[in-house]
């Protein structure tokens, strides 16, 4: 099927189930980059010798309590995020296929 296009010749904006997937797929990367330069970020913290930022410490920045805990739910998300962008696609293939 070809793509429709306006007046100017260029492509008509996507809409519908095409949107969400697009939503869901980068929804995922912006999670694992950003969960894995956390966990990046805490090995260098880490790493130059202060302390391993845990709950509960007073000596280490409360910015990087952020950054320690934030794969904690980045990770878990970016999971979510790929099994609702499995079950998108699926059902718009079965609505493609009928």
């Amino acid at each position: 099927m070809a793509k429709q296009s306006n007046p100017k010749g260029k492509p008509a904006p996507k809409t519908g189930i095409a949107r969400v997937e697009n939503i869901l797929a980068f929804m995922v990367a912006g999670f694992l980059i950003s969960s894995v330069l956390a966990v990046i970020a805490t090995f260098v913290y880490a790493a130059t010798g202060a302390e391993t930022p845990t709950v509960g410490q007073t000596t280490f920045t409360p910015t990087m309590a952020v950054v320690a805990l934030y794969p904690n739910i980045g990770l878990p998300a970016a999971a979510l995020s790929i099994i609702a962008l499995l079950i998108v696609s699926a059902r718009r293939r079965a609505k493609e296929n009928k």
